[in-house]
């Protein structure tokens, strides 16, 4: 989807995540059971059973974790998402097991994969058979648009979340900023960009599946989708110091024009990750290029926050590393899953003033 439709509405379902169930390998099921609009019923997990998932991942009430399939089905689910981000976005063979076996049943069958599920025809003659829905997450539309600067023109305050590396925390920045603004009566709005994201809102587009010359233009329109809205908060992917993803985030900013950034920041990360002897420069360097990236289209530009992952670390370390960096860039800066968002929405709401919006 790349409109703000939900591509399905609110479902009973179960996670399949087997022997992969945590914060690092169950990308997809951890997303919504924090934050997604689906009723979670179960996590399939046959090294993890009896346990809930706020005892494996500190969150997801009780949640049990179940053996098989055959157990999940008790909760009598209407779906199954494949909960996992394996390398190389492939469907591993036992889990397409799981999955016909699930079609069998009735469910529908939901992934980020970049293996489509409609693109095997066993699943899709299945799928045909029962006539159960197959969505594909990371597939993009086939219509797509090439950017063109117009979200500078936009009345709501964007903010796109950037980081100093990937996989570090800005889908999750996003979504707590969006909680705190709607907690105050603000009218905010969150675009997804990437497979969990879209799972947890219904729609976005999976920036990384869209060829380069339309990335910036998906997220032109899906910002656009939100005009109206007092905040529109942009997900984050990538980083511009990573060789591997920096023209995903390149798409992102010049797509999204924003009015502002929050910077995302592991503090136990020293390099960019999987690539040797790169260190990460210091928060003011690493900022710099994503303001003149954004100054042509957007002058009053600026960063507005700074967002820490403390994974790792005690409460005086990262309390220690947000006093560093508020000192050295002159902002407010937080772990929102620590400490809340406040600090950034307060940010963001004098900003918005300053420039009008």
């Amino acid at each position: 989807m790349s409109h703000k439709t939900k591509a399905i509405p609110p479902k009973r379902l179960i996670h399949l995540a087997e022997g992969n169930f945590s914060h690092r390998k169950s990308k997809m099921t951890t997303g919504v059971l924090r934050y997604g609009y689906h009723h979670s019923l179960a996590v399939i997990d046959s090294t993890r059973v009896g346990e809930t998932a706020n005892q494996v991942i500190g969150f997801g009430g009780d949640v049990p974790v179940v053996a098989s399939l055959r157990d999940a089905l008790d909760f009598q689910p209407e779906a199954i998402l494949v909960g996992i981000t394996p390398a190389g976005g492939r469907l591993p063979d036992d889990m397409k097991q799981t999955l016909l076996e699930a079609i069998e049943h009735g469910l529908d069958v939901y992934a980020g994969l970049h293996d489509f599920l409609t693109d095997d025809p066993e699943l899709v003659a299945a799928a045909k058979r029962k006539g159960v829905m197959l969505w594909d997450i990371r597939k993009p539309d086939k219509h797509l648009p090439v950017g063109g600067g117009l979200t500078r023109w936009s009345k709501s305050y964007i903010s796109l979340m950037v980081g100093s590396d990937c996989a570090i925390g800005k889908m999750t920045v996003a979504l707590e900023i969006d909680r705190a603004a709607k907690a105050r009566g603000i009218d905010c709005e969150f675009v997804a960009t990437g497979q969990c994201g879209i799972a947890i809102a219904g729609w976005g587009s999976p920036i990384d599946a869209i060829p380069g010359d339309f990335m910036a233009g998906c997220v032109e329109r899906d910002v656009l989708t939100c005009e109206g809205s007092e905040i529109i908060l942009v997900e984050g992917q990538g980083s511009l110091l990573h060789p591997g993803f920096s023209s995903v985030t390149l798409g992102l900013v010049h797509g999204s024009c924003p009015d502002s950034f929050v910077l995302c920041h592991q503090i136990t990360r020293r390099e960019i990750s999987n690539i040797r002897e790169v260190p990460i420069p210091s928060l003011d360097e690493v900022m710099r290029p994503y303001i003149d990236i954004v100054r042509p289209f957007k002058p009053n530009a600026k960063l507005v926050g700074v967002s820490f992952n403390s994974v790792g670390v005690s409460d005086e370390e990262a309390k220690a590393a947000i006093a560093d960096a508020e000192k050295l860039l002159g902002v407010p800066a937080t772990d929102p899953i620590r400490y809340g968002a406040e600090k950034l929405v307060e940010a963001m709401q004098k900003h918005r003033k300053e420039i009008g919006k």
